[in-house]
């Protein structure tokens, strides 16, 4: 088939340590989405976003599991499509590489108007332009390619975490304690709030994504992974807290609100600190954006269900460049879209989570689909414990994030099945015009070079 491939020349070169791969993980987790949205939250939820950032880490440790679990037996460019197609079904699998486009440029979106809000403390610089400029950044940066995203994002994360821990620990002594009450001044806020916070964890995902590109990555994603929960998970909780506790949420409700707060309490500098770790966050997400998702849709390319030329690798920089360009490319016109921060951050938490669901599925299936997989895999579950634990989990959790998305803002909801069911005539299609048969067997075995021993006798009927 045109897509498939087992030409070694087709893969990506591993290029990436423990050091590098942390970096890029918790540099990418810890996003400008927490310094835009607690804001807009808060000014509904009020203090309760606190709460709201922890059960939103909930999913996220789910997320990490799977991960972790899936990432240490089956590491692979493009984990995600491949572990849903191989381990659940095709179909499901298939809808990854063709949501991926509307939840990478909303997550481009919502990064750039971050950039811009708070670029402008700096500079007093039309808001459009400096999205327009962050965005061919980002897309020049990743079609150079991985090392040089990698180099990038190191600086850029030192530069963050000083920012940060600039702005939470003074701030965690001018917390006053009053600004805490009311709690919860609006229940359905409050669960709108934790699917909208689950969008910052979502940098979890991009080991998955790179598998063929980390060094021995069996050992290295697990790690990396519960380094990173823990990192992110404590930063998120203490930077919210001192929002809300240094400033009251009925002042809350804009996108630089941190800056703001860090005014109250820092010298005159306190605000730009704050404007540069945004900056600083800005970078490392969308660096990681396009690197991610890049490479699912490269390897849905490779399978044939997505045009041949999005599998094709620059002989120069090693990027799947066409992939990077589809994905970078259309942000530019949709930049009036910007605002609807709360809005589109819920669609990405919904329409990631609904994917993780079908991966846990898939998780369940991992020992008996390939069975030498999770045989030799560095780190794995009971059966009958942890993974059906973790199906269990998901689902539940999975469940909870619709009835409050459609309860909330039905029109995420409507329009993330809508677009399920317009991906499901375009798959149907897809299936006419090709062989039913040898696809299906694509989108059910590995390719050659991330087989183990006795896979090559594995039926893929």
């Amino acid at each position: 088939m045109s897509g498939a491939t087992d030409d070694p020349s087709e893969t990506l070169p591993s290029s990436i340590g423990v050091v590098g791969v942390l970096a890029l993980l918790v540099g990418n987790a810890i996003s400008v989405p927490i310094f835009v949205l607690p804001g807009p939250l808060a000014r509904s939820a009020g203090p309760a976003v606190v709460l709201a950032i922890v059960l939103a880490a909930v999913p996220a440790s789910f997320v990490v599991l799977y991960n972790a679990v899936l990432g240490s037996a089956m590491p692979v460019a493009g984990g995600l499509y491949v572990y849903i197609s191989r381990l659940t079904a095709p179909y499901w699998g298939f809808l990854v590489p063709v949501t991926i486009p509307l939840v990478a440029w909303a997550s481009l979106l919502i990064t750039a108007r971050g950039f811009a809000e708070y670029t402008r403390i700096f500079f007093d610089v039309p808001s459009t332009l400096l999205v327009y400029v962050l965005l061919a950044f980002v897309l020049v940066v990743n079609l150079i390619g991985l090392r040089v995203v990698a180099q990038v994002q190191i600086v850029f994360f030192v530069g963050l975490l000083v920012a940060l821990l600039t702005v939470i620990v003074p701030g965690a002594g001018a917390v006053d304690p009053a600004n805490y009450a009311p709690f919860f001044p609006d229940y359905g806020a409050f669960g709108l709030a934790v699917v909208a916070l689950f969008y910052p964890f979502l940098g979890f995902g991009l080991l998955i994504e790179l598998g063929e590109e980390i060094d021995d990555p069996g050992r290295t994603i697990p790690l990396v992974l519960g380094l990173g929960i823990g990192i992110v998970a404590l930063v998120y909780v203490a930077l919210i807290a001192v929002l809300v506790g240094v400033v009251p949420y009925t002042q809350l409700g804009n996108e630089a609100d941190l800056a703001l707060a860090a005014s109250r309490y820092l010298p005159w500098w306190g605000e730009y600190v704050v404007a540069a770790g945004a900056v600083f966050a800005v970078v490392t997400t969308v660096n990681t954006t396009l690197l991610v998702f890049s490479r699912t849709l490269m390897r849905a390319s490779r399978d044939g269900v997505l045009p041949a030329p999005l599998s094709r690798i620059h002989p120069r920089f090693e990027t799947p460049h066409y992939a990077v360009a589809v994905l970078g490319v259309p942000p530019f016109l949709l930049v009036p879209l910007a605002g609807e921060i709360v809005g589109l951050s819920a669609f990405i938490g919904l329409a990631s989570l609904t994917a993780y669901f079908f991966c846990a599925i898939g998780l369940w299936n991992l020992p008996r689909e390939f069975p030498d997989h999770y045989a030799t895999a560095p780190f794995r579950l009971r059966r009958y414990r942890g993974l059906l634990l973790a199906v269990l989990g998901g689902a539940v959790v999975t469940g909870a994030f619709w009835i409050v998305t459609l309860l909330q803002r039905p029109v995420v909801g409507v329009v993330l099945i809508g677009w399920f069911v317009l991906a499901y005539v375009y798959y149907r299609y897809r299936l006419r015009k090709t062989d039913r048969i040898q696809l299906y067997r694509t989108m059910t075995s590995l390719e050659t070079h991330e087989r183990v021993d006795g896979d090559a006798g594995e039926s893929t009927d």
